[in-house]
């Protein structure tokens, strides 16, 4: 196996562990009453798989791609943790631009400019979250490949 393919499975497995971490300790803060308890594990299992799948697949694609050009030229490092702050920022769109564009045209008691003016705010501010935590988990991504890079010199040689 090569560096970067090690680097891109181990993305891969972290991205699967935080998806099914932040399963069990929101399932673990609440009680929950269900009729059937092995269909709501396997509802959770079924849509963390779904969302961990093509993020880990992406991200291990990306720090495929990262990783063999820091192979090459190590002088680009930042732009992996720059792109995954930019995915949190656009992955918060889907769920905050439906309720501004509803608002836009429904300003209620407010007029137009005021309901557009905090429709921008929305977008703006939980884009700001999203592009932290975006940023955060690709700062751990590059820790994590730069250490399996390490670790497969290491041993390689």
């Amino acid at each position: 196996m090569r560096a970067e393919q090690a680097a891109a499975l181990t993305n891969f497995v972290l991205i699967l562990l935080i998806v099914a971490g932040l399963i069990m300790t929101s399932s673990s803060n609440s009680v929950h009453v269900y009729a059937n308890p092995v269909k709501a594990i396997f509802q959770a299992v079924a849509i963390g798989v779904l969302v961990a799948v093509p993020l880990g697949a992406m991200a291990a694609w990306r720090i495929w791609v990262h990783a063999h050009r820091y192979l090459t030229q190590p002088a680009s490092r930042w732009r992996g943790v720059l792109e995954a702050g930019a995915l949190g920022f656009a992955l918060t769109l889907p769920f905050v631009l439906p309720g501004v564009v509803a608002r836009q045209f429904n300003p209620g008691e407010w007029g137009q400019p005021q309901a557009f003016m905090f429709g921008l705010a929305y977008v703006g501010a939980y884009g700001l979250i999203g592009l932290g935590i975006g940023l955060v988990l690709g700062f751990l991504l590059w820790l994590s490949a730069m250490a399996a890079i390490l670790v497969h010199r290491h041993i390689t040689s």
